[in-house]
């Protein structure tokens, strides 16, 4: 039987979600399925994180995720081209570059900025619905700033210094926000006076945030009004010029800068496309996500028209996955059965949405979730966490960290939920410094172990304080006083071996005495129980293994890291020593300092004056090229393809052109 071809249009919320559940549902057939993304760009958008570029607040790469990345490991073709028509008869997508057949097909081309056809919109406002407009806007801002600064006529100065940002939803209030941060910022770079900036908020009904309870809508109003920001609410736009727009009461606001986030419909390609119509350019669709005009076609995302319970569907993230998700469904079972296999018929679309989070800036939130209203700091903190639940899901932990980086440790200007704590960064040859001196010390004290016997020493008294492993005699513990209490125990027990017991407890209470000394004085009066029990459990074994081990990993740990090689590996490896050392009851108070340091060079101490210069981007580039480093999403930044793993994905892509 031939391959079925499943294509997906679009790489947004619901293409990327669609993809990736199909992948993992027809896990068991994939020899006999062939899954196709395609899409215009290289990467996945964050949408709903483009007010952050355009105010400044995060770099443009924070918002791209490349579809290498979410798709590594996995069973899904991803191809780079523009379509332009489907022959839904014939079951052919036609694209700039070639064309795709398939048996199954998502549509899930999103949606694009309305002007609702107010004049002169189109041509002066800026549009906010793609990464290219976050850049166009944050440099237009910019630009503005830098040319008032030289402007001395206080008409065309305010004029200029006017930012007005129409519509009052999610986008809106998220970049009006981004701007009551990022423009005094501007003005002290440019030296202008911030009071001279007015900042307004537009919006054509009675209130904005109109998907929010009182409490939280209320909130905000007050935030943004407390940080100078003119609110209007019932100001519908008739009419916008170059250096103007005019409200349906008529007045006439002066201004370069108008950001316009009222409103979105479905592309014009999907509006285009030969299916039955919804309403604002979205396509009808049944209850499982399908055109009614052919079986094997469904849609997903913000192209989609559903009443559900008298209610279109909204154009919000959690929608766009669960319709992928049911559209994903319906193939499923089809595929499924076209092979003869058990398959559970999906269910009717039900939506499931679990609140509403709105940013304004990076240190203020509010959100209504569960049923419960926040604000500030708690608000902003869930918006993140979600962000990051988000990120762990598409492209794994890897994910999460990136945006972890980008959202709150690498934020400069302290707009981030923390503020500036974490935006100062050590310099690394400061600690190469520190780096080196931890390395001598790791290395006296390994030098120091084979000096006195630690491998010459094939009785493993120097770690394990018990009986040896194998005699009849139980372990006996650090303590003087336990060692008599074990040792009389066995004597008692085991007569006939007396001697030999005897001849152990002295040597154990030898090695206790000897480790105590050298640590002395232990922050800890006796080991804790899970010491004890590696052991009695682990070490007795074979004692003189992990004598020589522990040894030779100090000596290791400080040649790598005087070297400035490998220097994570080791610093862990420092750490878990330095743990092991303290709950022995071995260690004393220096060992905290030995603990610190190892947390500290973990971070990538080893670049600064170090080999690890020209070793770590070497080693990446092999790890990020394993297939279980891209399985489990636990490669460093981009996967890497080899030249057999190209030929593979260019021969699949091939495969489905005609």
């Amino acid at each position: 039987m031939d391959k079925k071809r499943i294509v997906v249009l679009g790489g947004g919320y619901a293409g990327v979600h669609a993809a990736k559940r199909l992948a993992k549902k027809l896990k068991k057939v994939r020899d006999k399925v062939e899954i196709t993304l395609i899409d215009r760009h290289k990467y996945h958008i964050l949408m709903t994180e483009l007010h952050e570029v355009a105010g400044n607040r995060v770099e443009e790469a924070s918002v791209k995720i490349s579809y290498d990345r979410i798709f590594a490991g996995k069973r899904v073709n991803v191809v780079r081209d523009e379509i332009k028509t489907i022959d839904f008869k014939e079951q052919v997508l036609h694209g700039s570059k070639d064309s795709y057949p398939y048996d199954q097909i998502i549509i899930a081309s999103g949606a694009e900025s309305t002007d609702f056809n107010i004049p002169g919109i189109k041509e002066n406002a800026f549009f906010l619905w793609s990464l290219e407009d976050a850049i166009r806007i944050k440099l237009h801002i910019m630009e503005t700033v830098r040319k008032a600064s030289y402007i001395s006529d206080p008409e065309v100065r305010k004029e200029k210094l006017t930012f007005v940002v129409a519509g009052g939803g999610f986008t809106g209030v998220e970049l009006t926000g981004e701007l009551i941060e990022w423009l005094p910022i501007l003005c002290r770079e440019y030296g202008v006076d911030y009071n001279e900036v007015t900042l307004m908020n537009i919006e054509a009904l009675d209130s904005i945030l109109r998907m929010l309870p009182d409490k939280p809508r209320n909130k905000a109003v007050a935030y943004m009004e407390k940080k100078g920001v003119i609110v209007r609410t019932k100001s519908l736009i008739v009419k916008a010029d170059k250096d103007s727009f005019t409200l349906k009461d008529g007045t006439v606001i002066k201004t370069q800068s108008l950001i316009w986030t009222c409103g979105i419909r479905g592309t014009t390609f999907c509006h285009e496309l030969d299916l039955t119509d919804g309403r604002v350019q979205r396509k009808q669709v049944d209850q499982f996500m399908r055109s009614p005009d052919y079986d094997n076609v469904y849609l997903a995302g913000d192209g989609v028209w559903f009443l559900e319970d008298d209610r279109p569907i909204p154009q919000i993230v959690e929608a766009a996955e669960q319709t992928a998700a049911t559209a994903a469904d319906g193939i499923i079972y089809t595929i499924k059965k076209e092979f003869g296999m058990d398959a559970k018929p999906a269910e009717p679309f039900k939506s499931n949405f679990h609140g509403y989070m709105v940013s304004i800036g990076g240190r203020y939130a509010v959100s209504h979730t569960a049923g419960m209203s926040l604000s500030g700091f708690p608000a902003m903190a869930i918006k993140h966490l979600v962000n990051m639940y988000y990120q762990a899901g598409v492209c794994g932990i890897n994910g999460a960290w990136g945006y972890f980086k980008h959202e709150i440790l690498n934020i400069k200007h302290k707009r981030s939920l923390i503020g500036g704590f974490a935006s100062y960064k050590a310099q690394g040859y400061w600690l190469a410094f520190l780096r080196i001196y931890l390395g001598i010390m790791w290395l006296i004290e390994g030098i120091g172990k084979i000096n006195s016997g630690w491998l010459s020493d094939t009785t493993g008294s120097k770690v394990y304080w018990g009986a040896p492993a194998g005699s009849e005699g139980d372990a006996v513990s650090a303590a003087s006083g336990a060692v008599q209490e074990t040792a009389t125990k066995a004597v008692e027990a085991v007569s006939a071996a007396s001697g030999a017991v005897a001849d152990t407890v002295a040597q154990s209470a030898d090695a206790v005495v000897q480790t105590v000394e050298q640590f002395a004085p232990p922050l800890l009066d006796q080991p804790l129980a899970l010491f004890t029990w590696m052991n009695d459990n682990l070490v007795a074994l074979a004692p003189y293994l992990f004598q020589v081990l522990i040894t030779f990993a100090e000596v290791g740990i400080g040649l790598a890291l005087i070297g400035g090689i490998f220097t994570a590996p080791a610093a862990v490896v420092s750490l878990g020593l330095s743990t092991m050392f303290l709950i022995g009851a071995m260690a004393g108070k220096e060992i905290l300092w030995y603990m610190a340091v190892s947390i500290v060079m973990i971070g990538g101490a080893g670049r600064a004056f170090g080999l690890d210069y020209w070793v770590m981007p070497w080693i990446k580039r092999i790890w990020n090229k394993i297939p279980f480093a891209k399985k489990l999403y636990i490669f460093m930044d981009e996967p890497v393809y080899t030249k057999k793993q190209m030929e593979r994905k260019l021969s699949k892509h091939k495969d489905i052109t005609v």
